[in-house]
């Protein structure tokens, strides 16, 4: 006989699309890990050709446009990096955004049971959905950004290295702490786009579903100690669906992510799920010793004292 299928709520949906963020910035750090291990290989042929005596000077290296050369070669890979990681990020982003709104419409038919009239979003509607409303932070525009700062720090770092006759294992840890800067601005700005969208999906599903059904949002944090605590205080928080929240931050928006607030939207894992005709959540996401598990439905405030009582 066959095992009838689990039925997908809208916590499944936000564990699914998590991964799929987690998974674009483990390829991140692959890349990053790549580019450190290639540009030490570099600077140690530099050494190696240059040196005098394991010491190689700012002078040596300036000869001949050496030093030029070689901080235009990094800079080049650098370059090609971040154009690999603005098309994986707008893959992601894309995915995030018609995921969610197929998967939350799914969800909204099953749980009001009426046809609502979905259908797949068109390029031009998911372009539009992907496109940061406001311009200076629009994904080719911080990735260009965080790029040039990348590059600005390791000609730096390898200058003053130079400058200080620093040998080569000070040299390569120079250039990893640069490295690790932009790996670390690379993976915000992954997470923090690709939520901003993912919420967008559900925003936009939901406006379509509200025509048949009657919707309310609530705020949903994650249930760890690493949430914010503004974002503790708005768990559970439920209003109408085209209402607001209002952050201890000064944050004011529709959804998280979409708070208008960097303090509020900078690597928010926040969602909202939208109670259709009444029907509240049942049960919801937690982490408990660094894995997703599934609990009974309660506020986060609840499950922090839930804490304290079991330890």
């Amino acid at each position: 006989m066959r095992k009838a299928a689990k039925k997908m709520n809208q916590n499944d949906i936000d564990l699914y699309l998590d991964n799929m963020i987690s998974q674009a910035e483990k390829r991140i750090d692959q890349l990053f890990v790549r580019r450190l291990k290639d540009i030490n290989r570099q600077i140690a042929v530099m050494y190696q050709k240059y040196s005098s005596g394991g010491e190689l000077t700012y002078t040596d290296l300036n000869k001949y446009n050496r030093l030029r050369k070689e901080l235009d070669f990094i800079a080049e890979k650098i370059d090609k990096d971040f154009r690999f990681i603005l098309k994986e990020i707008d893959l992601l982003l894309e995915k995030q955004y018609v995921e969610n709104y197929l998967r939350s419409a799914y969800v909204y038919e099953f749980e009001a049971q009426v046809k609502m009239g979905f259908t797949i979003p068109t390029a031009a509607v998911i372009a539009a959905a992907i496109e940061n409303p406001i311009p200076e932070l629009r994904l080719p525009v911080l990735m260009e950004t965080t790029r040039n700062q990348v590059i600005s720090r390791i000609t730096i770092e390898i200058t003053q290295g130079l400058l200080a006759g620093e040998d080569y294992a000070k040299m390569a840890s120079r250039i990893a702490k640069a490295l690790d800067f932009g790996r670390a601005k690379a993976r915000r700005i992954a997470r923090t786009e690709a939520h901003r969208v993912q919420v967008s999906g559900r925003l936009e599903s939901a406006e379509k579903a509200s025509n048949k059904a009657d919707l309310k949002k609530m705020w949903v944090s994650t249930l760890d100690t690493r949430t914010r605590i503004g974002h503790r205080k708005l768990d559970g928080k439920v209003v109408e669906r085209d209402g607001v929240f209002k952050s201890i931050y000064g944050g004011v928006g529709k959804a998280p992510g979409h708070m208008h607030n960097a303090k509020d939207d900078i690597n928010c894992r926040c969602s909202i799920i939208f109670i259709v005709n009444g029907q509240k959540p049942e049960v919801r996401r937690s982490r408990i010793a660094g894995k997703n598990v599934v609990i009974p439905y309660t506020t986060y405030e609840e499950w922090k004292e839930q804490l304290k009582k079991a330890g």
